[in-house]
């Protein structure tokens, strides 16, 4: 028999990830990816060069693929349709796709009913300003600020800003890029993540409720358990069913959600979804009986799901961020002198501030220890420490 195929649009190191994933599976995995230091490529054989948004080089990375799928959402959902109409499968679908789009994924949330903050979204460059300044003042609370979001394109805190409303009309007004979403700012309490997988059959697995630490609007930190009460966790699982649901998913989907409100008690609201693996299930990889890798490749080839149980009492991973010059290559030996039971995973990407070239995972029977550890080791591979 021929190992099935997996044709992945773009070469990160999410597909990087992909790739180790597939390897014990019998897997073949094939990537599209530019020709830069993306990261799969050095442990991918089967690389088509070229941009996702490139007819030909897609045309050649699902020649013969059982199945296209995902490490980013920055694709051309014109040439996908076309690939799903000449029968090509492509899981996540095009219209799930769509839910990256912050846009389209608030109208449709809201119109499912599912929690939301109140949003405008500004797609009419003759009544951006008008419409901004009327929901400044009705839906931002005094001494609040307005959170405005680049509808595509932003990520690790990047396309977001945060306004005083004094600054909204000027801001809209200077804006050429995708339509803008506007949201109040929220009374935050904390943020935590759930990742479920599904598959065309129906079947669906969901990982414990993670909780999620941002620093300057990039994933920093993921922490297994989640800390926060069994009620808020069962109403994060709901919502993300739901959303899951909602947005058609197959494969990995990744719900952020925020803690609104009483810490005691807390309003669950959507923050963002990914229609992939995502850099707050990267513990799974150890922390968890199947890793969403592994997850994300049986559900987009409609195979049986695996056990999402996690494997021991607590778990953190810690993202490593580059600075310039720097190599965590040369740091490894002191960070598992000091660390010796963190798992190290580097991207093999070139390190630039603010850049995510790797992540370290510590598991242990405390959560305070497993947050120490693995950011003692993340520190050191980095320089900052």
């Amino acid at each position: 028999m021929s190992p099935p195929v997996v044709a992945v649009v773009g070469g990160g190191q999410l597909a990087r990830m992909l790739a180790e994933a597939a390897s014990p599976l019998g897997i073949h995995l094939r990537v599209l990816a530019a020709a830069t230091d993306e990261g799969a490529d050095q442990v991918v054989t089967d690389v088509v060069v070229g941009a996702p948004d490139d007819s030909d080089a897609l045309a050649r990375l699902v020649d013969g693929a059982d199945v296209v799928t995902f490490d980013h959402e920055n694709v051309d959902h014109a040439a996908l349709e076309r690939l799903e109409a000449d029968g090509v499968v492509v899981h996540p679908s095009v219209a799930t796709l769509r839910c990256s789009d912050k846009a389209h994924q608030r109208r449709s949330f809201a119109a499912a009913g599912l929690p939301v903050p109140e949003f405008e979204v500004l797609d009419d460059p003759a009544t951006a300003t008008a419409a901004a300044l009327d929901f400044a003042r009705r839906a931002v609370p005094s001494g609040r600020r307005v959170v405005a979001k680049a509808s595509r394109g932003g990520y690790d805190g990047r396309g977001v800003w945060m306004l005083e409303p004094d600054e909204l009309a000027a801001f809209v007004e200077g804006w050429t890029g995708a339509p803008l979403v506007l949201e109040p700012e929220l009374p935050l309490v904390g943020e935590v993540a759930v990742l479920v997988a599904r598959r065309p059959g129906g079947e669906v697995a969901t990982w414990p409720v993670l909780e999620t630490v941002q620093v300057d609007g990039m994933c920093d930190e993921v922490v297994l358990p989640s800390g926060w009460p069994a009620e808020v966790e069962e109403r994060a699982l709901e919502v993300a069913a739901a959303v899951a649901a909602a947005a058609g998913a197959v494969g990995v989907l990744a719900v952020e959600l925020f803690l609104v409100g009483d810490p005691g008690a807390p309003e669950v609201v959507v923050n963002e979804v990914a229609p992939r693996v995502h850099n707050s299930g990267h513990l799974t990889i150890e922390a968890c009986a199947t890793s969403q890798f592994e997850q994300h490749l049986r559900a987009v080839l409609d195979w049986p799901l695996g056990p999402t149980a996690p494997l021991a009492p607590a778990a953190t991973m810690v993202n490593v961020v580059g600075s310039a010059g720097t190599d965590p290559r040369e740091r490894q030996p002191v960070a598992l002198a000091e660390v010796p039971e963190a798992h190290v995973h580097l991207y093999g990407k070139q390190a630039r501030p603010g850049r995510k070239i790797g992540h370290v995972t510590v598991l242990g029977g405390d959560r305070e220890a497993t947050r120490r550890r693995a950011r003692s080791a993340a520190d050191l591979l980095a320089g900052s420490s």
